[in-house]
């Protein structure tokens, strides 16, 4: 099955690698991406942009009231900490989350996780802290074993769901991507087959972009890009199997026996007496076989269940006692 795979992500990356545009389209994504980082330098707008994403607008719209908000905030003498972003939402109404109230307790509480979380770390800036939580072995434990539910961080929040968190692992610097329906159907696209779910879309993508030695949010646009163009006609690699079956064949006709040896090989099983005694070739070792007390000078008794009585590990012959 692991052989299965890898020959799917192969395949797949060389696909990518292949296209004719590729270069534009790897561009492409990566100045998205270096734009993206830009814009979330400071961490509890990275957090509350995240919870907006719960809104289901679109991310453009979700960016614009982020910017807006630090817009008007922001003092140089009092930057946006985690702890003052949070009080200014709890007395400034919900015009911020669009109206919905669910959006600004979600907020609060994911602010909340990494106050905490920041107090943890001494002299740490928060921007730091919220990074090395996206890139923990931890949270990507929890992910990769499907229980992100129970990650003590973001993943007891109710509502903030896979594709969120991943977003959020995304915003704050972590090599990842989100899943979606559009990657989902790029990687179908590329030989993958149908996605079972977000896990397994997730683990896919993470796969290609190991193999395409890209970071992963880089790939995650790129699938992005190829699921909105509609790409559906990739050069094919070639066969994969084809150099194996190649070595495969050679070491088979290796392995067969010179026409002269089937001959005396032939003969040998014809001939009635040969083949009727074991050779010393086969095994060496064992006295018993038959010429090798004659070999040796001597004369072969009957065996009986007596033979080797006393010289088996452990036991006492007679006259070894005291």
């Amino acid at each position: 099955m692991v052989e299965l795979v890898d020959r799917t992500v192969i395949g797949a990356a060389w696909k990518v690698k292949n296209l004719e545009d590729h270069d534009r389209r790897l561009e492409r994504a990566a100045r998205w991406i270096d734009e993206l980082s830009r814009e979330h330098e400071t961490a509890a707008l990275v957090i509350y942009e995240a919870a907006l994403m719960k809104s289901g607008r679109p991310v453009k719209e979700v960016r614009e009231t982020v910017r807006r908000f630090g817009d008007k905030w922001q003092d140089e003498e009092e930057p946006l900490t985690i702890p003052r972003v949070s009080g200014i939402m709890n007395v400034d109404g919900d015009d911020w989350f669009f109206g919905d109230d669910t959006l600004r307790v979600m907020t609060g509480q994911l602010l909340g996780q990494f106050q905490h979380r920041v107090a943890q770390y001494n002299y740490v800036d928060e921007r730091e802290v919220l990074k090395r939580w996206a890139n923990s072995h931890d949270t990507r434990l929890f992910i990769r074993r499907r229980i992100y539910e129970t990650e003590p961080v973001v993943g007891v929040i109710s509502g903030f769901g896979l594709p969120l968190v991943q977003y959020l692992r995304v915003a704050a610097g972590a090599n990842t991507l989100v899943p979606s329906e559009n990657m989902a159907w790029a990687l179908e696209s590329l030989g993958f087959g149908s996605s079972a779910d977000e896990y397994e879309t997730l683990g896919r993508a993470e796969s290609l972009a190991l193999h395409l030695d890209l970071p992963a949010p880089i790939v995650g646009e790129m699938l992005e890009d190829i699921a909105r163009d509609g790409l559906t006609d990739f050069p094919e690699p070639p066969e994969l199997a084809t150099e194996d079956e190649g070595e495969e064949t050679a070491s088979d006709e290796a392995l067969k026996p010179a026409p002269g040896d089937r001959e005396a090989r032939r003969s040998a099983r014809e001939d009635p007496r040969k083949g009727d005694e074991p050779t010393r070739v086969q095994d060496p070792q064992p006295r018993d076989a038959p010429g090798v007390a004659e070999e040796a000078g001597g004369k072969k008794d009957p065996a009986s269940p007596e033979t080797g009585r006393g010289e088996a590990p452990g036991e006492v012959r007679d006259g070894d006692e005291g």
